[in-house]
């Protein structure tokens, strides 16, 4: 059976990406099963229970109805190297524009995201910084609430959802009449909240945090923050985060960490980056950060000899996954291709994977995100299924100058609405085409 194996050797020891059989049919059913038990048995009930329990022990007639702030308006200052006054915003770094190409050799999807990867003018958006007074900061999502219960549009990622405000205990929904429900904000529970004083940039969304979204929103500001030398607050950080802000040269003491509790800041400096769009639409600007990484990174890391050819797998804990993996993985191995397992291995060594290859094959996911370590023209090949309206990873590469390929793949009607590709807790499979990528890449190595 093939397995994703540990292909490379440093000078002194191998590289941490141990052998996982992420290709095994059996195992893929199982942790499906298992996740779907969870989910149905323990988690969705669990949650419905502490629902109702907050709704029974909250008066009928109190609390604050929630909202998201779309009307408070910031006085907009210059941006002078340091922190914009209280209430006020100010602008970093300016809107940029580049094009995205459909690669001849690439499938578009037949649903409606075919519009995202046809040739079209990615909009870049700025980044500003937005200093607010009297918030509470819940790990969840990272929301920003007023005591007067209006949430602050920047600091949650997408569009809202009224699920995003299920794990906040401060919050209790009432049922309406036409089945929707209301919300309501109860600072009385929150009378414990640390109180956190001084100004501070934000750099931490979710406490659970997404690795695309940590490296495209959060790491951009957090080089802004290092460059003009300002405090940055966080939630408790994940080994990969520490490996990364290591080699961003911040200096030592200006980031803080915090428990994964709600707090109250009495000055947060937050962006637009919070909300996602840097993720969705890459900015040029990203570049200088990701430079700098890089060089810490090469000056670091131990000698290593890194395969050129490259198939980037997830991990059948998550909920996309493909159905004929060992297929995949086969046909690419008699292409000289090695399988990773991004998760296995440590920040550094996904870097210098990623710089050092010259064609690599994936599956959506976050772990794409590494491709701002490669080389201009540099080859990606993403594979998709259909319904999966997310076209970040395709931006990415335009904006890096990438030579980017996407292959879509079918999917029928009652799949895509037996499961949503975009509702939380959603699972499917697919099957690749595997002839059909494998004719792909040959003739992207043929030229």
């Amino acid at each position: 059976m093939t397995k994703i194996s540990r292909p490379f050797q440093s000078g002194r020891a191998p590289l941490s990406a141990t052998p996982d059989s992420v290709n095994r049919a059996h195992r893929l059913r199982l942790s499906e099963s298992l996740h779907t038990f969870w989910r149905k048995a323990v988690r969705t009930p669990w949650k419905n229970a502490r629902r109702w329990l907050r709704r029974a022990t909250a008066g009928p007639n109190s609390g604050v109805l929630v909202a998201v702030d779309h009307a408070t308006h910031l006085e907009v200052v210059s941006f002078a190297g340091r922190f914009p006054p209280p209430l006020t915003q100010c602008l970093v770094v300016e809107e940029r524009q580049y094009r995205a190409r459909l690669h001849p050799l690439s499938v578009n999807s037949a649903g409606g995201e075919r519009v995202h990867y046809m040739d079209h003018i990615v909009h870049a958006p700025r980044m500003t910084l937005e200093h607010l007074v009297d918030q509470y900061w819940h790990p969840a999502l990272g929301l920003l609430i007023s005591q007067n219960g209006l949430i602050w549009r920047h600091s949650f990622l997408g569009p809202f959802q009224d699920g995003f405000l299920s794990s906040i205990k401060a919050i209790v929904d009432r049922p309406l009449p036409d089945g929707m429900r209301a919300h309501y904000f109860y600072e009385r529970r929150l009378g414990r909240a640390p109180r956190v004083s001084g100004e501070w940039l934000l750099i931490a969304n979710s406490d659970q945090p997404n690795f695309g979204h940590y490296m495209l929103d959060i790491v951009p500001l957090v080089h802004l923050g290092a460059r003009i030398c300002v405090p940055m607050l966080t939630w408790t950080l994940k080994p990969w985060q520490r490996q990364l802000l290591a080699r961003l040269d911040v200096q030592s003491g200006l980031i803080r960490e915090i428990d994964p509790r709600t707090v109250f800041l009495e000055h947060a400096i937050v962006s637009n980056r919070h909300s996602g769009v840097a993720s969705q639409n890459a900015h040029p600007q990203h570049r200088e950060a990701f430079s700098l990484i890089l060089s810490n990174v090469r000056n670091h890391a131990p000698s290593a000899e890194y395969p050129r050819r490259i198939l980037i797998c997830r991990s059948i804990r998550n909920s996309r996954n493909i159905r004929n993996r060992k297929s995949v993985i086969d046909a690419l191995s008699a292409l000289g291709f090695t399988a990773i397992q991004p998760e296995k291995l440590t920040f550094d060594e996904q870097a210098m994977l990623f710089s050092n290859a010259e064609i690599i094959v994936a599956e959506f996911g976050a772990a794409i995100a590494n491709v701002v370590f490669c080389r201009t023209g540099a080859t990606i090949v993403e594979i998709i299924a259909e319904g999966q309206h997310d076209p970040w990873s395709a931006h990415l590469c335009a904006m890096l100058e990438l030579n980017y390929v996407v292959l879509f793949q079918p999917q029928s009607e009652e799949d895509l609405l037996a499961a949503p590709r975009h509702v939380k807790d959603s699972e499917f499979a697919f099957s690749v085409d595997v002839p059909q990528l494998a004719a792909t890449v040959e003739a992207l190595l043929a030229r």
